[in-house]
């Protein structure tokens, strides 16, 4: 099963949210975790479609699993000492 992340445009709406927890279980979806206008949830993607449609206001997208890493950059010391010796 993949997850996806849901984003609702009523970010402070707790009742919003909660309501929506309900449909996405109610529908066979697994809610991971949610807050603030905000759920990730475990599914098929045909299912992901179904609770989109089951949700006006909701959008949804793919999880991404990717993290930034940093440029690798030489060391200060690295360049003093060469700037030392040569």
């Amino acid at each position: 099963m993949d997850r996806y992340v849901f984003f609702s445009a009523k970010s402070g709406d707790a009742k919003a949210l909660t309501a929506a927890k309900k449909t996405a279980r109610a529908l066979g979806v697994t809610v991971v975790d949610a807050a603030a206008g905000s759920m990730l949830v475990e599914a098929a993607p045909a299912k992901a479609e179904q609770v989109a449609q089951a949700l006006p206001g909701w959008r949804y997208t793919a999880e991404r699993k990717t993290a930034r890493v940093p440029e690798r950059r030489p060391l200060q010391r690295a360049k003093l000492a060469a700037a030392a010796k040569g």
